[in-house]
């Protein structure tokens, strides 16, 4: 009852996404510069990642958003795909360096012989006690809080260090005595 019939059809084939895997790298701290730490999504497909900001970058305090852009080797059949991923950068502890002051006698006013603590970061230091305090004899803390003037990008820090501080010897004073007849 039936003949042989042949049909054509146009089948568009669209090219693929390719999936793009990127973990939420761990926090940074201000002043770590970007790498393959944190940009290292991965395909199931050969091709080249493109990153912004890019390798090297040092990225501003707060939570900022890392983009990937991926373009396969094979684009007859892939698609180029992106993605993101969000990174937090915590702000610096500037470094303090404060060696331990020299041991001082009992009545020695503290002063920038002792409090002498320094960064390399622009900023005040606030001691405890403050300068011209006269410590009692033993071992002393001595603490120092440095505010740096970034206080976007860095926190402020505290550090100690212990001074001894000596018995005083008094000094005795006895002026010669007039001379006196023997008996």
């Amino acid at each position: 009852n039936y003949t042989t019939a042949t049909a054509s059809v146009t089948l568009n084939v669209n090219q693929t996404a390719p999936t793009l895997t990127w973990p939420t790298p761990a926090a940074i701290t201000y002043g770590t510069v970007l790498s393959g730490t944190q940009l290292n999504a991965t395909s199931t497909v050969a091709g080249t990642f493109t990153y912004s900001p890019a390798i090297g970058s040092v990225l501003n305090v707060g939570m900022q958003t890392l983009t990937v852009t991926f373009t396969p080797t094979n684009t007859t059949d892939y698609t180029s795909a992106t993605a993101t991923v969000a990174l937090t950068v915590n702000k610096a502890a500037p470094a303090v360096t404060w060696a331990t002051p020299l041991a001082i006698s009992y009545g020695t006013a503290l002063s920038a012989t002792q409090l002498n603590a320094s960064s390399s970061v622009a900023g005040t230091f606030n001691y405890s006690p403050a300068a011209g305090t006269v410590l009692s004899p033993g071992s002393q803390n001595l603490t120092v809080t440095f505010t740096p003037t970034n206080t976007t990008d860095d926190t402020t820090v505290t550090s100690t260090v212990t001074l001894t501080v000596n018995k005083a010897t008094p000094t005795i004073t006895w002026a010669t005595p007039a001379a006196i007849t023997q008996g």
